[in-house]
């Protein structure tokens, strides 16, 4: 175990860097212990959390703009920020201190360093999502410039799977691109569909009309952690193009059948509360909110309030 030698007042001052693959380990232990604290002290940790995968995060450090780690003193990693930059978006995964290391202002520069990163790599948006119970983290972030954008809702259900599908299976094309940046200017949310496929974690589906890209889920079907077992299929990020939302019912009982070939009883899909009249017709068809967050946002909202634009900021 490290014991440190001086006061915090004279350790040297935190060394913030770029991730790489030889952080894997210590970034695994560092995730692991800081949500395992984070669930026990809020009463959520019903038997011991588990590592994330090594295809998990061998997968995630890989991407450009993956993130930063903090070292304090130099040389010892106590702190780590995921990035996901989306083009025009870019936003904060996962991240975390060692619990030896909370209470030193730590958490601030990771998450400065994280937005710092978004910034350099040409985001105009930068977002999150936190849980909205934890006060502290709120107050942090809305100190940072953050501010509140509604709940984003983690609806679990299921429909009534469609009698013939049309989808495409996404092969790395520009189809994503051309769909989410007529959503959001210069959004571009393939990246996480590439990450899915180097983790072998899911794939994404594709959906045309007449001939040119309309919709697109981007789907996992492997859980993050070692042992763990996702009874749902989890859409990451779907949107549907204005012309196209009425056949949005039909594309999401086509998604339902694909859940059927992975062994998924059903889906998880987040709606931002904004976004009322989605988020009302998701609620009619059966599906129940089993889990909320806050959207914490630094620029424009992301994306118009009747868009089909599903975004989980939790990665």
């Amino acid at each position: 175990m490290f014991i440190n030698p001086l006061p915090p007042s004279e350790m040297p001052d935190p060394v913030l860097r770029p991730i790489t693959l030889d952080d894997l380990e210590a970034v695994r232990l560092i995730d692991r212990d800081a949500f395992a604290t984070y669930r026990r002290q809020h009463h959520q940790l019903t038997r011991p959390l588990l590592l994330r995968t090594l295809d998990n995060m061998q997968a995630a450090i890989e991407r450009p703009h993956a993130g930063i780690v903090l070292e304090w003193p130099p040389g010892r990693l106590v702190g780590y920020c995921f990035t996901h930059v989306w083009g025009s978006l870019g936003w904060l995964g996962t991240l975390g201190v060692s619990p030896r290391s909370q209470g030193f202002g730590l958490g601030h520069r990771v998450i400065t360093g994280g937005l710092d990163l978004l910034r350099s790599a040409g985001c105009q948006i930068l977002a999150l999502e936190t849980m909205p119970e934890s006060g502290k983290n709120l107050a942090l972030y809305t100190r940072l410039g953050l501010e509140p954008r509604y709940l984003t809702m983690l609806c679990q259900g299921a429909v009534k799977t469609a009698p013939s599908t049309y989808f495409e299976i996404w092969s790395g094309g520009d189809e994503l691109r051309t769909i989410a940046s007529q959503l959001i200017p210069g959004l571009d949310p393939s990246p996480a569909a590439r990450w899915l496929l180097s983790e072998a974690g899911g794939e994404t589906l594709i959906w045309h009309e007449q001939n040119q890209p309309v919709a697109f889920a981007i789907l996992r079907a492997a859980p993050r952690r070692l042992e763990g077992f996702q009874t749902v299929l989890t859409i990451e990020a779907a949107g549907c193009l204005p012309e196209a939302a009425y056949h949005w019912p039909r594309y999401l009982s086509e998604i339902q059948v694909y859940a059927r070939t992975q062994n998924k009883s059903g889906l998880a899909l987040p709606v931002n509360a904004r976004q009322t009249d989605l988020l009302r017709k998701t609620l009619e068809a059966g599906y129940q909110i089993v889990h909320t967050r806050v959207r914490m946002v630094i620029g424009d909202f992301i994306g118009p309030p009747d868009a089909i634009l599903m975004l989980t900021l939790a990665m």
